[in-house]
């Protein structure tokens, strides 16, 4: 009878420490949260497992799984429920989807430990599986590396100098390293003196050396301020997604564009950075890399305007945000489509540098929004191509590019490389990383946010950029549609922002930097490593369980010789 009524009670309990790990991770996260909450906020989800333990289930990766789930739930949706704005059905399945991957993390280490794996390596399993899902969330089709966590500390950039070094994967180890150290250190409350001094002294030591380490960085980094300057302007046109911009021509545009900078434009400009979609109607590229237009085709007057300025001021350089289609003779790719006659269209959401040379070089997007702008595992689910979101361009999945291509500014005497990542690669350390291996000197991050409306959605977008300044060491020009536009250094520091649904330029002469860091040289080497140490963990607790049976059956044959 005892037993009957002592489960029930231990689920609710196991539930309320589930919602506990929930709120404080919601409560941590950007804009508005307190990251300091994420070094304990797994602390409950930990004793959830020490909980379960002592039942020795025989489905213990399921119970794993089930009560962490709501705790998982309560972060995904108070922190990204702005999703809903843009697509309902988007929303639900990743705050679904993403909570039930997490879910599954947890289940294996639960499981792991059900194995009576020892007590070190408990850490290390959970760690290094954790960090092995972050990875397969920057690349795999349902790419959604929002919550990754070492996102957290996007609105406190000076705990956190040291990412050029290391990359957000640095943030996860030590959220996740501080978390089994306080958990530890509860457990260790009844034992010795010795063990809670040594325990505790790791603690402080694990928290307290990477921001010691942070602020001297921060303090001894200048951002670079020597060679040519480059006079840049960053336009936040404000185009309501919904209502005006696939309404308006080009022409109207690039009018509403070159109207918001006029105030802000000198002799001196040399860089205009507009958003993405500045330009949100497709454009053949074989016609823009020709120049094969008149003003009779509408949708390229914008550049016959962009050639009349650039008469009258040589160094001017343009970043612009196209929707870009290009015709194939063949099917090039599983997002191209046939239109008859042996044509095959591929589109792209693509960003462009147009100067005295026009259009220099494309760069198509590469990392495209689940559910919006590629359809997930198209070779399974090819069939519901049709079904891929449609905000008001393109519909169906978009071709991208397998690279990182820069754009060379022409000034005075001299050149810069500019790297114009897209929207959502913003959030992608090692591909931004990507633009500076290939000798980007300064960062353009080009985006439309108005698609979530005044949420937290576009302020924890643009926070992201902080972490990007900081992992490559570039000044970020960011030109949001609407949302925030801003001038980042190199500190992460924002020298200038915009208000959300505002019609502004900001100006900024800002400084090239050719230096490459540790972090965009090596990329996401942390992950890798845990990776590689998840895979041994994982044949490890197979290899225990193995011979665990084995000690079973070979306990039970003896029983058997003995009795008989």
């Amino acid at each position: 009878m005892k037993r009957e009524t002592t489960i029930p009670q231990k689920k609710i309990y196991l539930l309320l420490l589930s919602l506990l790990s929930g709120l404080l991770l919601w409560l941590s996260w950007t804009p508005s949260g307190f990251p300091v909450l994420i070094f304990f906020a797994f602390v409950p989800m930990l004793f959830i497992s020490d909980l379960l333990l002592p039942r020795h289930s025989k489905v213990s990766l399921w119970h794993g799984i089930i009560y962490t789930l709501p705790g998982l739930l309560l972060w995904n949706a108070g922190t990204t429920w702005w999703i809903w704005n843009s697509t309902p059905p988007g929303a639900v399945g990743a705050i679904v989807l993403n909570s039930f991957f997490m879910s599954i993390v947890w289940g294996l280490w639960h499981w792991s430990r059900n194995q009576r794996i020892p007590e070190p390596a408990s850490p290390v399993i959970l760690i290094t599986f954790w960090i092995s899902w972050e990875l397969l969330h920057l690349h795999w089709d349902l790419t959604w590396p929002w919550l990754n966590l070492g996102n957290v500390f996007a609105s406190v950039t000076t705990w956190v100098q040291w990412y050029e070094y290391t990359g957000a994967f640095g943030g996860t180890l030590w959220v996740l390293a501080a978390n089994f150290l306080i958990y530890y250190t509860l457990k260790a409350i009844r034992g010795t003196t010795k063990m809670k001094t040594i325990i505790t002294s790791v603690l402080v030591a694990w928290l307290a050396v990477p921001l010691v380490v942070s602020f001297f960085i921060y303090q001894h980094h200048t951002p670079t301020q020597s060679g040519v300057g480059i006079e840049a302007v960053v336009v936040q046109p404000n185009t309501d997604a919904w209502e005006e911009e696939y309404a308006m021509s080009h022409t109207e545009h690039i009018m509403r564009l070159l109207a918001t900078v006029q105030q802000q434009v000198t002799p001196a400009t040399q860089l205009i950075v507009c958003p993405e979609s500045a330009l949100p109607h497709n454009l053949y590229e074989h016609i823009l890399l020709t120049k094969n237009y008149t003003s009779e085709n509408s949708a390229y007057v914008p550049f016959i305007l962009l050639d009349s300025l650039i008469t009258h001021n040589s160094n001017l350089n343009f970043i612009l945000g196209l929707s870009t289609v290009e015709v194939y003779n063949y099917k090039i790719s599983p997002t191209c489509r046939e239109v008859g006659n042996g044509k095959f269209l591929e589109y792209y959401n693509t960003s462009c540098c147009y100067n005295r040379q026009q259009i220099n070089g494309l760069y198509h997007k590469s990392r495209l929004v689940p559910g919006v702008e590629k359809m997930p595992f198209p070779k399974l689910f090819g069939f519901l191509e049709s079904l891929v979101i449609d905000l008001g361009g393109t519909s169906g999945s978009l071709g991208r590019d397998s690279a990182q291509h820069t754009f060379t500014l022409y000034l005075n005497n001299d050149s810069c490389k500019v790297g114009a990542p897209i929207c959502y690669e913003s959030i992608y350390g090692e591909l931004f990383g990507g633009f500076v291996r290939r000798g980007a000197q300064l960062m353009c991050v080009i985006t439309n946010d108005d698609w979530w409306g005044n949420t937290p959605g576009h302020r924890q977008h643009f926070l992201m950029s902080k972490l990007r300044a900081i992992e490559c060491r570039r000044t970020i020009l960011r030109s949001a549609n609407t949302g925030i536009s801003a001038i980042i250094n190199e500190r992460g520091d924002v020298l200038q922002q915009t208000k959300y649904k505002t019609r502004i330029a900001l100006k900024q002469t800002v400084y090239p930097n050719a230096q490459i860091t540790f972090y965009a040289a090596h990329g996401d080497y942390i992950a890798r490593f845990a990776f590689c140490m998840a895979v041994l963990s994982f044949l490890f607790v197979i290899v225990l369980m193995c011979l665990r049976i084995f000690a079973r059956k070979k306990c039970s044959s003896l029983l058997r010789f003995f009795k008989s």
